[in-house]
């Protein structure tokens, strides 16, 4: 059963910046290049030779090598039809809930070839581990919810972990938790305590085996919040050496990097990643389609933070370049499908000029469509409303904002997800405001939608959406309120730190206000980011000239 709509939108990371746990990764699920993947030990009774193949599976896994940890699976199948844990691990590739993707068909598919039912497959298992580790997958793709599938999940590795000190039950075991939080399946009390549940899990194993892979790759997905990014630098540092070999471990790191603001460690991360997702495609012969978009969008991110526009320009190109002769209404990809115009889009909120944007059209979409492609199309009908108010354009915005007004009405009140809805329409009804116009109103509905993107969940990855606090606090300095619009830029700094945007608006608003020492600390943290900047960028001399007012020519 697909979850609704609401869900969805619970995702759409900028409207103020906030974001559940979905980590809103791509669906491309490859890019293991070779054997560097880590070191598990997975103690079991499949044959000797069928070891080397299982566990290279169980590494990719962890790294969320989707395609290639089913391929290794299917080959230790091969090797040993007996063996249950490789039917397992193949079921868990076709559920990847932290990129809203779940197949629960394919998985069940995959378990039917070992046998008809869970206790003809768990009379297979050989092990006590095995047989506890095989009931809880098979309560995983029991029939029901997503959600329901996801909180037996975890609760059944939980258990598993406390009685068992085997690595692999600990770390799987803090990935369901994180899981089935990001599907909603436990009470707001009770999602900070399993938080550090998860954590706890992952750096368990972490101790005991610096070099497994999924030890520091759930410790980066459980530190992805700007409170708590500090604490996941040690993972974020080891994770990409741990599994050098798997693509998405080279991209993950920057989900630590970028909470923290440390854009040369991000662009980094994923100009590897992108160079990796590229390598794989050519390798294997695949369509355009199948390269790492998540990773393209996220280096874009960190270019515009350093002050490389021409760069970020430049991966538009680079976008349409692989996706040059590819049908996009043939692809399963909603990463591919809207890569362009999303980047189009953060160069234009990035950098102000929304001359040359253009208005991205927004497909039908399947009454089949995953999770992850429905809020790739609602966050396209935020994008062109919120592009044509900036535009001046009221209309688009107006029509945006009736549809996210239309989802809320649709769910029952107080549904989990309906406070993302609503301010999504609030900040898209301000927007209308003020390309009529009516500037009051606009700055009104902008405080408003501050005030209550307070309340949602922090922000996780770049913003797909324009930040409500940097909007307001333009506004506020529009209106003559600098002291108000520093306090708005410090709040935006708070949910995204180090974001060039904010500092810039920062700068100016503490100088306004009279703030100088204030107004040079930020103008100094952003020419800091801008070590790398264009030449030509804009605002390049203010910054310049404003963090030169202390430290002179060492600037």
């Amino acid at each position: 059963m697909k979850r609704p709509l609401v869900f969805i939108v619970a995702a759409l990371s900028a409207v103020a910046g906030p974001a559940p746990l979905l980590s809103q990764e791509p669906p491309h699920a490859h890019g293991a290049e070779g054997h560097r993947l880590g070191s598990v030990d997975f103690p079991n009774s499949g044959a000797p030779a069928a070891q080397e193949s299982f566990l290279r599976g169980v590494a990719l896994l962890h790294s969320f090598e989707y395609t290639d940890a089913a391929e290794a699976f299917r080959e230790a199948q091969r090797v040993d039809p007996a063996f249950a844990l490789p039917f397992w691990g193949e079921a868990l590739t076709n559920t990847q809930l932290l990129w809203g993707v779940d197949d629960p068909d394919a998985a069940r598919e995959a378990l039917g070839r070992l046998a008809a039912s869970p206790a003809d497959r768990l009379a297979l298992a050989g092990t006590e581990l095995e047989r506890a580790f095989g009931a809880a997958v098979e309560a995983f793709f029991a029939n029901g919810e997503t959600a329901a599938r996801a909180r037996a999940f975890a609760d059944s590795l939980r258990g598993l972990a406390a009685r068992d000190p085997a690595p692999e039950a600990a770390a799987f075991a803090s990935l369901a938790i994180q899981m089935a939080l990001a599907e909603g399946a436990y009470p707001e009390p009770e999602r900070a305590t399993l938080r550090e549940e998860a954590i706890a899990l992952a750096d368990r194993v972490f101790r005991a085996n610096p070099d497994h892979p999924g030890a520091a790759h759930y410790l980066i997905h459980a530190y992805d919040d700007p409170e708590l990014a500090p604490r996941g630098l040690e993972a974020a540092r080891a994770y990409a050496s741990i599994a050098p070999d798997a693509e998405h471990a080279l991209h993950m790191p920057s989900h630590i990097f970028l909470q923290v603001g440390l854009w040369d460690d991000t662009a980094a991360s994923n100009e590897r990643a992108w160079a990796a997702s590229r390598a794989w495609v050519t390798r294997r012969g695949a369509s355009g389609a199948d390269h790492d978009f998540h990773s393209l969008q996220w280096l874009q991110y960190a270019y515009l933070q350093q002050g490389r526009h021409a760069m970020a320009a430049a991966l538009v190109d680079s976008a349409r370049a692989v996706l040059a002769g590819v049908d996009l209404r043939e692809s399963s990809y909603p990463d591919a499908v809207y890569v362009v115009p999303r980047l189009e889009f953060a160069l234009a909120a990035e950098t102000g000029d929304w001359g040359a944007w253009d208005p991205p059209t927004v497909p039908e979409q399947s009454p089949a469509a995953s999770m992850r492609e429905r809020f790739f199309t609602l966050n396209a009908r935020y994008q062109r409303g919120a592009g044509a108010a900036m535009r001046g354009e009221a209309r688009g915005a107006d029509e945006a904002a009736r549809v996210f007004r239309e989802a809320v009405t649709a769910l029952p009140a107080g549904a989990p997800g309906t406070g993302s809805l609503e301010v999504t329409a609030m900040q898209l009804e301000a927007l209308a405001a003020g390309a009529r116009g009516d500037h009051a109103g606009m700055l009104a509905g902008l405080e408003a939608t501050a005030r209550a993107s307070d309340a949602l969940p922090p922000p996780i990855g770049p913003p797909s959406s324009l930040p409500t606090h940097e909007l307001l606090g333009e506004a506020l300095l529009d209106a003559g309120r600098p002291a108000e619009a520093a306090a708005a830029f410090e709040r935006a700094l708070e949910l995204r730190p180090n974001r060039s945007t904010a500092l810039l608006g920062l700068a100016r608003a503490r100088g306004a206000a009279g703030d100088m020492p204030g107004a040079v600390s930020a103008y100094q943290k952003l020419y800091a980011n801008w070590g790398s900047a264009d030449p030509d960028l804009e605002a390049l001399p203010e910054v310049r000239s404003g963090a030169g007012l202390i430290c002179g020519n060492d600037c």
